[in-house]
């Protein structure tokens, strides 16, 4: 296909056609899809390698640590070299790491290539948005709300997917499976989606490090945490984090023309957004890794039946965008995001109560029949206040002054990846201890600061002329 330019004195070109539409779309499920395919056989993994809780949630988590360092970078990536290169070159890397997972030889190795598959897949977000705007400038919104709802695709078909998959051929055969996926998305943009030229964009080489190090840095203290590291590595991680995190604003202050000012995140509506973006993803980390064990090791299910039962929160999060935008045009946007919030407060401490006993049987139903229909209410309950959460979140993040630099998107996203895997480390920290209330109120407590951080401070103010361009 022929290369389209998007510079200033680039000449309006035909529209590629419906397969390119798709096969981009595509893409980003399949990324969504990596990220949590793995999580209904996740109990199955834990006995073949004799891993403890801790150490098997590790290898969902690295997946998301590795895409937390990366994106700032995949992003720059995509200007300088085009967004189509990127993602295509994300794909081949996810071939040969999901293909090697197949034949992992122990945790460690499995851990290790989730690492690499989170680093491809962080090329997906910043590519796949950057092209759908460059090829489809007709579509406008259209076209990011169609991104967004692959992404919830991706999320409600992953657990599912991965517990059928390997419920029929073994949890191996999830990479496998996946590697086909990415094989015939790689060949669907090679044969149909135009290459979008790339850009002179300027960065601070040198800066640009500095935050990669630093946001790594962070999620790796958050991570080490979970998994009771050595406290003196603790330390020694989490103060190269500080200092990666204050050189980058020093560099940041001389050259903001090359990086992000920080104090341009200090908007009131940014910081909302971020707050309860992340927040929402915390609380569903939490659930993602924990229920899939707790349903295999106290209830005797196997992957199958798992990823059903996981599959009813993303379901929820799929079907609810409607009632979010019905009651944000009836109410406000504010209100239902404190709603929204509000929701994640309550349902996993009933989350927690509930897992925290055997249920009697009812009706007819067997004690294990009746815990799962529990916990499938209070997931559909969890789905639509973590919706609320993340949409309105990013209507918000579109609104605000900081938005007109790409890099507060890139930040924002990292912010939101940093909080799933928060989620993971907190899940790693607590679960083996046994306390399902103490494991779940975690999360509601973050939720009640999220929630007070909106309500604090009243309205965010008038929305500057130029946010809305």
């Amino acid at each position: 296909m022929p290369a389209v330019s998007t510079g200033a004195g680039a000449s309006a070109v035909r529209e590629p056609g419906r397969v390119a539409y798709l096969a981009l779309l595509g893409t980003t499920s399949v990324g969504t899809l990596s990220g949590n395919v793995i999580n209904a056989p996740l109990h199955r993994i834990q006995q073949d390698f004799g891993a403890t809780d801790s150490q098997t949630v590790l290898a969902v988590a690295a997946f998301t640590i590795s895409m937390v360092v990366f994106v700032p970078l995949t992003g720059w990536l995509c200007d300088r070299f085009g967004p189509v290169r990127v993602v295509l070159a994300g794909l081949v890397v996810m071939v040969v790491a999901q293909a090697l997972a197949a034949f992992s030889v122990n945790l460690e190795m499995l851990i290790a290539l989730r690492a690499v598959q989170g680093i491809a897949c962080s090329a997906y977000p910043p590519g796949v948005q950057r092209a759908l705007a460059a090829l489809w400038p007709s579509k406008g919104q259209a076209a990011m709300a169609a991104w967004a709802s692959a992404i919830g695709v991706g999320q409600a078909i992953g657990p599912p997917v991965g517990g059928l998959v390997s419920e029929l051929f073994g949890w191996r055969s999830v990479f496998v499976f996946q590697a086909v996926l990415c094989v015939l998305f790689a060949i669907a943009i090679v044969a149909f989606v135009p290459k979008v030229e790339g850009v002179n964009a300027p960065i601070h080489g040198l800066g640009m490090m500095m935050l990669m190090i630093a946001m790594g840095a962070t999620v790796l203290t958050i991570t080490l945490i979970g998994q009771r590291a050595d406290p003196v590595t603790e330390i020694v991680v989490a103060i190269i984090a500080s200092a990666g995190l204050a050189v980058y604003a020093f560099l940041a202050t001389r050259y903001p023309e090359k990086l992000l000012e920080p104090r341009s995140l200090l908007e009131k509506r940014y910081i909302r957004g971020t707050v309860s973006a992340g927040t929402t993803m915390l609380v569903m980390g939490v659930c993602l890794v924990t229920l899939p064990l707790y349903l295999g090791e106290h209830l005797g299910l196997t992957p199958g039946p798992v990823g059903l039962v996981v599959f009813a929160m993303a379901l929820s999060m799929a079907l609810s965008g409607r009632l979010t935008s019905w009651l944000s045009e009836k109410l406000s946007t504010r209100l239902v995001i404190e709603l929204g919030l509000g929701v994640l407060i309550i349902a996993p401490l009933a989350l927690g109560w509930w897992t925290g006993f055997e249920a009697p049987a009812v009706a007819g139903l067997s004690s294990t029949a009746v815990q799962v229909a529990g916990v499938v209410l209070i997931l559909l309950v969890i789905g639509v206040g973590i919706n609320a959460g993340q949409s309105i979140a990013a209507f918000a993040i579109s609104r605000s002054a900081a938005a007109q630099n790409s890099m507060a998107f890139g930040i924002h996203n990292t912010a939101r990846f940093m909080g799933l895997a928060t989620g993971y480390a907190w899940a790693a920290l607590i679960y083996p201890l046994g306390n399902t209330v103490l494991l779940y109120g975690g999360a509601a407590a973050v939720a009640l600061i999220a929630l007070l951080t909106t309500v604090i401070g009243g309205p965010a103010g008038q929305v500057p002329a130029r946010a809305n361009r």
